[in-house]
């Protein structure tokens, strides 16, 4: 019994009834009911008689809905709990009646008939094991009722009903073995019942999935029967468990492709269910797919089985002919996305997809065994389009491998844009247009002429609009990476066309035509100034006269076009249409009403180009632009937490813009077009406050109050790289805006506080990098001097030390994973792109050391010596760059606090020294050459002796064998740098004429440009004095000096005004030698480094 009263009950079933009205004022009425009545004063009231009705009413509608209902309400926020709570209804109401409801719910799934309504009771108490598990609401009896229903001899519906919840709550296994485990869901892979096989499989891949690394590697034995059970939905005919249970699998492949290694005798027969015509679409395309996401995943593992390539690319090249030529097709709008699901979608997907998976050495001998044949096909067009668009497709994938055969490539492409059948005309098109994007820069420069002599005229292709436009649109891609120089012979053919195709009554063949123009013009670049009179009126009067709605997308190209135009020509030429254009941007931006209106993106990126013309001079308009970018900016996601039951695909459609993502067993949906929106609006602030500068003052709190808080924006990567990339340049406004020095320091705060709160926990290496780069650039951006108090100094050294902490704990990681030799290829390649992420990360980390050592000094100095620790250990590593980067942070310490540095140093010094001839590290020898120069330069009195000691390594390394490889010069040249260094600033505990002579013998430094303007000053110090050490007995050593004066001229690495001495020294000395001597030394120049000298009139 429910323990309520009848009138209760009765009440709450009419309720129920009039929520699944299909009358809306009704269903309304009963939410409010529902929502401010029984939610809001009787939640227990509520779940205890929905609980109730869901198990002992006799309508099974009405029992199924009950169950829905229940989950729904139990998880909604409580409104007892006010705008701000955090407790669902679930967890406000009393334990008694948590206890009742899951004695119904556990009581109904062994009583329940009703398959339909069953499967509600399974979702309801899969949700409420969930919060269990998870809100600490203890259930005990949950599990060990679920297992009984799968220990069922007698009941097939309760076997398939205990693993159903498994699937949902694969968390009550939690803790299990992997021998256990196993047991449980063979017994279900091998059951006689084809419904309690698919519940198995797909309770056993959800467990797999949320298991630790250890119990999913174990979890081999479960993979054979669960393929058995594949080839037992397709003997019996039944599709659809064989399309959920492979689905299941492909998400499987995804997170432990490891354990497929253990069914590879069954990969046949997948293929041959791919192969396999008789069986539905769906059926073949998930086979497919399965197989491509294995190859992804685990790619240096299928590139040796047996036949699988071989296999898999036809497969997948016949399914891109299964396409039938529908007259819509030719009436279609070009820039409508494909359907996805289609056999000939799907076989390109794949091509694709294997290519970039296994690699060109492995797919280009196995597809271009087929390709020729198909393309030579004159009678069957699908065949020849199939050739083209496989050719498209794995460009990407094969490029390095393909990209030696371009030109034969290119050959048998261009031939296809006459074919005789407009669809292959079209994928013709289409192969152009990827290859200029795949092959970009050998393509266009290699192949320009057979390749627009061929294409331009496509857009001449008059009864067929698409094709037209698709031409077009491939020039598009051809021409962004051509040279303007090459491009234009074309250019009067091009606009020739473009205008023409501006002229057509087609609304998408006109917008494609904008959309070119914008992208040739941004090419040609000055060489589109004598189109410019021709094509800038057009757009205005498209601008002017498509005012209709379905023009909406046409005016959004022609402001991308005339925006992109304006910045191709400049200020000046644009200057006669600027207002007009202005005008017009300010009528469209007061017209928009809906959301979702195509024009707001181009209109958000127009204003940002006419920005950039314009500079300072844009202020103005400021006004206008800002508060929609703002509005935009501050666009909250779309998110929504997925019911088992809804009907996903339509209510929240792929495209419309919804992703899902699995998160603490439940499926989100995220829509991310309006998170595209969201970046491209702080992208346009970035762009706003790096171009006005000091006029964008009025925005800097509005925006600063935007984009903070977006440092924590977890759902798209774009939208927090960009508002953190916007900090500097606010903090540069604030500063060029002269807002007073209290307004500064205090704007300044509210920044550097959340970002450092941030940069302490964050876990992602690209973002943290990005969160350095903006914080030292924010120190840049403010200037010379303190710009942190003790407490923020405090909190950046904190968080940095953190940061070390756990780089240093991944590196550690790698190199014990690297040497367990328990990686495969892929995961090496994934291992090494981590380490180079990472090493990014740590080089990011120190240019942020170096600007608060730069910027703080002495001050500094006490919060640096809690970084002591971590620094001794990165410089106590086996890894070279963990040691050249802890050199490279004490080189900036000693550099900008002198000789305070040295009680920090002294532990630090003898392993910097030894480092000087690190046996297998160029990186670290050059780190600590430099460090050892920096000493001699700003170390003073205590660091003498250490300066005079140095000297031998130093030059111990100028001498090293292959001391001016390319491996070694600039270890070389810092190594003479630090000898100059040393030399001109702590000379005190040595002979400097002692050491002169050899050092002069150690020049030229023709590389570094950072280390050769100092050396070269002081060797011309030393020569306009006329230091005996320097030129040497009877000026011995002026040819010598000569050369490298010659040397380093040419080599072009002396800055004036340096450079201008260096030349009337040079001279000098010249007319000082014999002529003899002269000659000789003139001889022994190359004859293009004589050139050179003469050229730039230096002799």
């Amino acid at each position: 019994m429910s323990g309520l009263p009848q009138d209760v009950l009765i009440k709450l079933i009419q309720v129920l009834a009039q929520l699944a009205s299909s009358d809306n004022a009704v269903r309304a009425t009963a939410e409010d009911q529902l929502d401010k009545e029984w939610m809001l004063t009787k939640p227990d009231t509520l779940l205890t008689g929905l609980a109730f009705l869901s198990r002992n009413n006799s309508d099974p509608e009405l029992r199924a809905f009950a169950a829905v209902l229940t989950r729904r309400v139990a998880f909604k926020s409580s409104p007892n709990e006010g705008p701000t709570g955090t407790k669902t209804v679930w967890e406000s109401v009393q334990e008694e009646t948590r206890v009742s409801v899951r004695t119904h719910y556990l009581a109904a799934l062994t009583q329940e008939s009703d398959r339909s309504v069953r499967n509600r009771v399974c979702d309801t108490i899969s949700e409420l094991a969930h919060s269990t598990r998870t809100k600490l609401h203890p259930w005990p009896e949950v599990y060990p009722a679920v297992y009984n229903c799968t220990q069922s001899t007698t009941r097939a519906d309760l076997r398939e009903a205990g693993y159903r919840i498994m699937n949902s709550s694969p968390s009550l296994l939690s803790g299990q073995s992997a021998e256990a485990a196993t047991v449980l869901f063979n017994l279900g892979l091998q059951d006689g019942n084809l419904l309690v096989r698919l519940s198995a499989i797909k309770a056993t891949v959800s467990f797999i999935q949320d298991t630790d690394h250890d119990t999913r590697s174990a979890m081999d034995k479960v993979m054979m029967p669960m393929m058995e059970s594949l080839a037992a939905f397709k003997k019996a005919k039944y599709e659809v468990a064989l399309v959920e249970a492979v689905s299941s699998l492909i998400e499987l492949a995804e997170r432990a492709p490891r354990l497929f290694r253990h069914i590879i005798t069954t990969i046949p027969m997948l293929i041959e269910m791919a192969e396999e015509k008789t069986l539905e679409d769906q059926t073949r395309q998930v086979m497919l797919e399965l197989m491509v996401t294995l190859a992804e995943c685990s790619p240096s593992w299928f590139k040796r089985v047996p036949d699988f390539v071989t296999r898999l690319v036809p497969v997948s090249l016949e399914m891109m002919t299964e396409l039938e030529d529908e007259a819509e097709w030719y009436m279609a709008d070009d820039q409508e996305e494909e359907e996805t699901d289609t056999n000939t979608v799907i076989g390109e997907q794949a091509i694709d997809r294997l290519s970039r998976a296994l690699g060109g050495k492995v797919i280009l001998p196995v597809i271009f065994g087929y390709i020729p044949k198909m393309l030579a096909n004159e009678q069957d067009w699908k065949t020849r389009h199939a050739g083209l668009m496989a050719i498209s497709a794995m460009g990407e994938g094969c490029g390095r491998v393909m990209e030696g055969e371009l030109t034969k490539i290119v050959h048998m492409v261009v031939p296809f844009l006459r074919d005789s059948h407009a669809r292959v005309r079209f994928a013709a098109c289409h192969t152009i247009g990827q290859m200029a994007t795949d092959f970009a820069g050998p393509l266009q420069k290699n192949h320009h002429a057979v390749v627009l002599t061929n294409l331009i005229p496509v857009m001449d292709d008059a009864p067929y609009p698409r094709i037209r436009s698709h031409a077009a649109a491939a020039l598009v891609n051809f021409c962004e990476d051509i040279d303007k120089s090459t491009l234009g012979p074309y250019l009067d053919a091009i606009f020739d066309r473009l205008l023409s195709l501006l002229s057509t009554g087609t609304t998408f063949v006109q917008e494609q035509a904008i959309t070119t123009m914008a992208a040739v013009a941004d090419s040609a670049g000055d060489k589109f100034l004598q189109y410019y009179s021709r094509v800038m009126p057009l757009l205005m009067s498209v601008l002017r006269q498509a005012t209709s709605p379905e023009y909406r997308l046409l005016r959004g190209k022609a402001m991308e076009c005339g925006s992109l135009i304006a910045l191709a020509v400049g200020k000046e030429v644009f200057a006669p249409h600027v207002q007009e254009f202005i005008k017009l941007l300010v009528q469209t931006q007061t017209s928009l009403v809906e959301a979702d209106d195509p024009q707001t993106s181009y209109l958000l990126a127009a204003w940002a180009r006419v920005c950039k013309v314009l500079g300072p001079d844009f202020v103005p308009y400021l006004d206008i632009v800002m508060p929609p970018l703002l509005t935009s900016a501050r666009l909250k996601p779309d998110l929504a937490v997925l019911d088992p039951e809804e009907d996903v695909e339509s209510k929240y459609a792929a495209e419309d813009g919804w992703e899902f993502v699995g998160v603490d067993g439940q499926h989100i949906g995220i829509k991310t077009t309006v998170l595209e929106e969201k970046c491209t609006a702080i992208e346009m602030l970035i762009c706003y406050a790096r171009e006005l500068g000091p006029g964008f003052r009025p925005y800097l709190e509005q925006v600063r109050e935007i984009v903070l808080p977006l440092l924590r924006f977890y759902f798209h990567d774009g939208v927090r790289h960009a508002a953190v990339a916007t900090l500097p340049h606010l903090v540069s406004c604030a500063q060029q805006a002269q807002v007073g020095q209290e307004y500064l320091v205090s704007y300044w705060f509210g920044i550097c506080v959340k970002v450092l709160e941030v940069m302490a926990t964050e876990k992602d290496a690209s973002f943290l990098l990005q969160l350095y780069t903006s914080f030292y650039e924010c120190l840049d951006a403010l200037g010379s001097g303190p710009s942190l108090n003790p407490e923020l100094l405090e909190a950046f050294t904190r968080a940095t030390d953190r940061q070390l902490r756990v780089q240093y704990g991944r590196l550690k990681q790698r190199e014990e994973d690297r040497a367990a030799n328990r990686l495969d290829a892929e995961e090496k390649e994934h291992m090494d792109e981590e380490e180079t992420t990472e090493e990014a990360v740590l080089a990011e980390i120190a240019r942020g050391i170096f600007t608060v050592l730069k910027t703080h000094g002495v001050g500094y100095m006490g919060h640096f010596r809690s970084l002591e620790p971590i620094l001794a250990t990165y410089l106590g590593d086996t890894n070279a760059f963990s040691r050249q980067w802890a050199i490279g942070v004490l080189d900036d310490l000693v550099e900008f606090t002198g000789p305070h540095s040295w009680p920090i140093m002294v532990p630090f010094l003898p392993q910097i020294l030894n480092s000087v001839m690190d046996p297998q590290a160029p990186e670290v020898r050059q780190a600590a050459c430099y460090g050892l120069g920096l000493c001699g330069q700003f170390g003073g009195a205590p660091y003498a002796e250490l300066c005079s000691a140095a000297l031998s390594p130093l030059f111990q390394v100028i001498h090293e064998p292959g001391y001016r490889t390319t491996e070694n010069i600039y270890v070389t040249e810092n190594a003479i740098s630090a000898v100059t260094k040393i030399c001109k600033f702590n000379n005190s505990h040595f002979d400097i004429n002692t050491v002169l002579p050899s050092w002069v013998q150690t020049l030229p430094i023709l590389h570094d440009e950072e280390e050769a303007p100092q050396t070269y000053s002081y060797m011309l110090d030393l020569l306009e004095s006329q230091h005996p050490a320097v030129l040497g007995l009877n000026n011995v050593n002026m040819p010598h000096l000569v050369t490298v004066m010659v040397e380093a001229l040419v080599a072009g690495v002396v800055p004036e005004p340096t450079q201008s001495r260096m030349v009337y020294i040079l001279k000098a000395a010249l007319s000082t030698l014999d002529a003899a001597i002269t000659t000789t030394l003139w001889n022994s120049i190359a004859p293009e480094k004589r050139k050179t000298l003469q050229d730039l009139h230096y002799v």
